[in-house]
């Protein structure tokens, strides 16, 4: 993998998220057994790789693009990206957005919620990445209090 992804960060043997790739990191992903990346990067960011998907289907990925608009993640964010993940196991696949900030908060609610992983496991995890802002955290808490807290 190469270490100039910035933020990179395996969750586990068939998922790896980053901030915004470079060229060249199309080839290296494919070449490291990842089948499919997603892209998470919004309408609004001004960092960004033109023609991300040429470059990755040009490397042999499966390219998805899932807008996130930074300042409002919506419940539905969460849920396609689950389903995109349960469809597509046991693909490897790749997530990325600008920063890996809204990557890394959506990836926390799928290892708690969908993987079982105790909330200050996901949550540490996350903090290696960034410590989400209060829309961000906000959106967490609502989101654990309608997937996981109506359960317990």
């Amino acid at each position: 993998m190469s270490p100039s992804l910035p933020s990179l960060q395996w969750i586990h043997d068939r998922l790896v998220t980053s901030g915004l790739p470079g060229e060249g990191d199309f080839t290296l992903m494919a070449g490291s057994g990842v089948d499919t990346v997603i892209n998470l990067g919004g309408p609004e960011d001004t960092l960004s790789l033109p023609e991300e998907d040429r470059l990755a289907t040009a490397a042999g990925l499966r390219y998805l693009h899932l807008p996130v608009t930074f300042d409002r993640p919506t419940f539905a964010d969460y849920e396609l990206l689950r389903d995109l993940l349960n469809a597509l196991y046991p693909r490897k696949v790749w997530i990325h957005c600008a920063k890996n900030y809204r990557v890394s908060a959506l990836i926390f609610l799928y290892n708690v919620i969908d993987r079982s992983v105790p909330i200050p496991e996901a949550r540490a995890r996350m903090h290696e990445i960034w410590q989400p802002d209060e829309v961000w955290q906000s959106f967490l808490d609502e989101a654990l209090e309608k997937y996981i807290y109506q359960y317990i």
